[in-house]
């Protein structure tokens, strides 16, 4: 057993291997979705802290050091992107034991970004320290591999179980780890039973929009929980539906249990606390867009949009535009509308990588919000505009009309003509915006991130509690 692990009573558990991977900085999309999870179940006690070791193959709850940097991410306790220089290389290489003992690409460009300067992710000095943290990496991991091997021999010689969880325990798998080809026998030797999230079904239904290898692996991932079975928590009733009708139509499982829904609802970030402005972002009226620049996210569309717009209306008339997100397989494609367009050079900005304080910030002050994505599981742009109080003006797919409440402007999500039109008009008629405004301050039902949290939380409770049966149609409701 590793240092501050023992036998427990306890029966829901919570992995935390994508946390510990994505580290001290902001979390965006599952991260987020996960670390909001973990914060509430810490304040609550509703479930404690496992991780799946890749090097081992094997649950394991978290050692002392592990659980420490667990409550330094989770807690917040890291600098802001305004602190001091120093401050912030020391916080990036905090608990560098940890961070370097998880395998993940983003460990090591994290720290190559805090040692180039925190001035971008390119250049020499930022590469030369990238491979070099990778070089760091594979040593750490073939002495955690070798160490492993040993305990686990020692182990074996000593007749001693790797069975550490009670009878019925339940684990919530970490959507980082969920593919991994040994994650069945991982559950079987801790005792436990994995429950899922699902987020959404685009690298099944849509397998042009992702990568080869990411298809296959979600793909195995939906059918192996399916057929196995265990318990799955979707994030919106239309993910829940595209699964159900996926099973049916395609995979042809005898699935037994009713997948259960927990809305992501509002904002997983507080809409209740301090912001601050984006820095260097000019003092104009904007609209803005957050999330990845992935091609389905259709960033590249509101560029051309706004091109097309400015030459119209003026750049006087035209709002600039906000683009906040992590680089993508479609920066490029924004790069090149870009390049297309020098005369909007100045009214579009984007960002990447700010506080949870000046995301609260864009969406508090800007004009209105946009969602152009032709796919999505739940689409936490749209309510974390209303839950801001921003209207927002989305594209014609099931989840962003369930995340909207159906109060929204709604578009094709590639049609350029349509969001041209649509947003010329809202710009040369601003009483439309404020009349939007009035219809979110009005028939929004905002829930709050405990409420989401408290759902996943809740029904890990009821399946430790009544078991996998109770899943079932027709059993107790949880």
């Amino acid at each position: 057993m590793d240092e501050g692990v023992s036998e427990t009573e306890t029966k829901s558990w919570i992995d935390v291997a994508g946390v510990i991977r994505w580290g001290a900085q902001p979390p965006t999309g599952i991260q987020r979705v996960e670390t909001t999870i973990c914060k509430r179940a810490l304040e609550t006690g509703a479930a404690d802290f496992a991780i799946f070791d890749v090097i081992g193959s094997r649950y394991r709850p978290l050692s002392r050091r592990e659980r420490a940097f667990f409550n330094y991410i989770i807690e917040g306790q890291w600098p802001s992107d305004t602190a001091p220089h120093a401050e912030r290389l020391k916080s990036a290489f905090a608990y560098l034991d940890i961070q370097l003992s998880h395998p993940d690409n983003e460990t090591a460009r994290r720290l190559a970004f805090a040692l180039s300067g925190f001035r971008g992710r390119s250049g020499i000095v930022y590469a030369l320290a990238k491979y070099g943290l990778r070089i760091m990496q594979f040593f750490m991991l073939l002495f955690s591999f070798l160490r492993t091997r040993l305990g686990a021999m020692a182990g074996k010689l000593a007749g001693a179980s790797e069975r550490w969880a009670p009878e019925g325990a339940v684990v919530l798998v970490s959507h980082e780890v969920n593919r991994d080809r040994f994650i069945d026998r991982g559950l079987a030797h801790a005792g436990l039973r994995g429950v899922h999230i699902v987020h959404d079904l685009i690298p099944v239904l849509m397998p042009e929009l992702v990568t080869s290898r990411f298809h296959a692996g979600m793909n195995g991932f939906l059918r192996r929980i399916l057929a196995k079975p265990e318990p799955i928590i979707s994030v919106s009733h239309a993910t829940r539906d595209d699964l159900v009708a996926w099973n049916r139509d395609v995979v042809k499982a005898p699935y037994p249990f009713a997948v259960k829904v927990c809305p992501l609802g509002a904002a997983l970030v507080s809409t209740e606390g301090e912001s601050e402005r984006i820095p260097d972002l000019p003092e104009r009226s904007y609209a803005v867009f957050c999330s990845t620049f992935d091609i389905r996210k259709n960033q590249h569309l509101l560029v051309s949009v706004w091109a097309e717009l400015v030459r119209i209306l003026g750049p006087e008339r035209v709002p600039d535009l906000l683009l906040i997100g992590r680089p993508g397989n479609s920066s490029s494609l924004v790069k090149e509308e870009l390049e297309k367009a020098p005369h909007i050079a100045d009214k579009v900005h984007i960002r990447s990588g700010i506080s949870d304080k000046q995301l609260r910030w864009a969406y508090r002050n800007a004009l209105i919000g946009l969602f152009p994505s032709s796919a999505e599981g739940w689409g936490l742009g749209v309510s974390e505009c209303l839950a801001n109080g921003l209207p927002v003006v989305h594209a014609d797919v099931p989840a962003l009309r369930e995340a909207a409440q159906n109060l929204m402007p709604v578009l094709p999500a590639g049609d350029f003509e349509a969001w041209k039109t649509t947003l010329q008009d809202l710009f040369e008629h601003p009483e439309k915006v404020a009349e939007l405004r009035a219809d979110v301050a009005r028939d929004y039902d905002r829930s709050t991130p405990d409420g989401f949290a408290g759902c996943v939380l809740s029904y890990l409770g009821f399946l430790a509690r009544d078991g996998f049966d109770a899943a079932k149609p027709g059993g107790n409701p949880a």
